[in-house]
């Protein structure tokens, strides 16, 4: 089952066409990784999912115009980490966590024992546990990314839109986040540019050339040197370790 389709979807900036014509669908209980060069309309894509834009009837969540569902409803359901938010530095982590729970905070309440009994299992998920109370002034731009990473799993939602979650990660918590991902069971729409993270943890994958869907498929029979190549305008190549897929320029 598709949990979001893209019809015809297009955007243009003046004279400029920034998504062409895009169609797409995303399946229910998948990672799906989007992929292509910089400037090929991936994180706009991702704003028309997240209902940042508005679609004009082009995009659609379980088959409903996502224009016509509201915010508070969407935001039960959906989950999105952009690329950049801003966060005041004297939150401490547990605070910034809990906020994931806001979807379905009481108003006039404050969050629930079990909203914070959620919070904490999402920092244990991405390893952040021992840094509950400090605060994001003291921490680099790489522990706030994972901070952000818990906030976004603590919404516990059907569907998490992930625009490059994994910049500014260490190579070791790069693959714990994709672990924790697969973990989660649910369905992920991330945007990378690790393309051996994407072939290894990713069912499915989305690739954009200046605004068009290309192409998409398993992560496994699309990702192709040549057509990378193509793409990336390197070389590539593929090969297989202890069982593991790799894709290396």
């Amino acid at each position: 089952m598709n949990i979001i389709e893209v019809k015809n979807l297009s955007y243009v900036i003046g004279e400029k066409k920034i998504l062409d014509n895009v169609n797409a669908t995303f399946t229910e209980g998948k990672i799906t990784a989007i992929i292509g060069a910089n400037g090929s309309g991936k994180s706009t894509l991702m704003s028309f999912l997240s209902k940042t834009r508005r679609s004009s009837n082009a995009v659609y969540f379980k088959g409903k115009d996502v224009d016509k569902i509201s915010a508070e409803s969407y935001a039960l359901q959906v989950s999105v980490l952009p690329q950049q938010q801003k966060m005041i530095a004297d939150f401490r982590v547990e605070d910034v966590v809990v906020m994931g729970r806001f979807p379905y905070k009481k108003k006039f309440r404050d969050y629930t024992d079990e909203d914070r009994k959620i919070a904490r299992r999402a920092m244990e998920s991405v390893g952040i546990i021992d840094m509950a109370r400090r605060k994001l002034s003291q921490m680099s731009g790489g522990e706030i990314q994972r901070v952000l990473i818990a906030k976004a799993l603590a919404q516990e939602p059907e569907l998490i839109l992930m625009d490059e979650p994994t910049n500014h990660l260490d190579v070791k918590y790069k693959i714990a986040l994709m672990k924790t991902l697969r973990a989660y069971g649910k369905t992920v729409i991330i945007v990378l540019h690790d393309l051996s993270l994407a072939i290894q943890y990713c069912d499915d994958v989305l690739i954009m050339v200046k605004g068009r869907a290309l192409t998409q498929g398993t992560a496994k029979e699309i990702m192709q040197p040549d057509l990378l190549e193509k793409i990336f305008g390197v070389p590539f190549v593929k090969f297989e370790r202890e069982g593991r897929t790799y894709i290396n320029y």
